[in-house]
């Protein structure tokens, strides 16, 4: 059997309140391709290390502490040079135009189809060999 090359494992980070509305979206993933780390608030996900960074971020709007955009910003200022994905509580059209204004990939609304955010991450897996 020929075996072609291994693809690199996606890692996405996601800042939401509430991790809960992406287990259908997790439990749906092939685990060899991505893996999912979460914060639940701005301020956790600046605790972590900027050296340790995912290939794409995947942003609440409407954080506890702050918004994904203030978030988005404060982490492109770090030197974060990865998509950033933005995810609306409910669809609003000033929200993806506030989104994508500040340099969106992708925006979404919940509830996610699992499917999205899979492809986003595994075409990232992909990009980045």
């Amino acid at each position: 059997m020929i075996c072609g090359p291994k693809k690199k494992e996606a890692r996405i980070f996601v800042v939401d309140g509430e991790p809960k509305d992406y287990s259908h979206v997790v439990d749906a993933v092939q685990y060899d391709k991505i893996q999912f780390k979460f914060f639940t608030s701005g301020r956790d996900a600046l605790r972590h290390n900027p050296e340790d960074e995912p290939e794409m971020w995947v942003l609440n709007m409407r954080l506890q502490d702050m918004s994904g955009v203030e978030l988005s910003s404060m982490l492109r200022s770090r030197g974060t040079n990865v998509p950033m994905t933005f995810v609306g509580d409910n669809y609003d059209v000033d929200a993806e135009i506030d989104a994508r204004t500040n340099g969106a990939a992708l925006y979404f609304a919940k509830p996610l189809m699992s499917e999205w955010l899979i492809e986003a991450g595994e075409r990232v897996a992909i990009e980045d060999m």
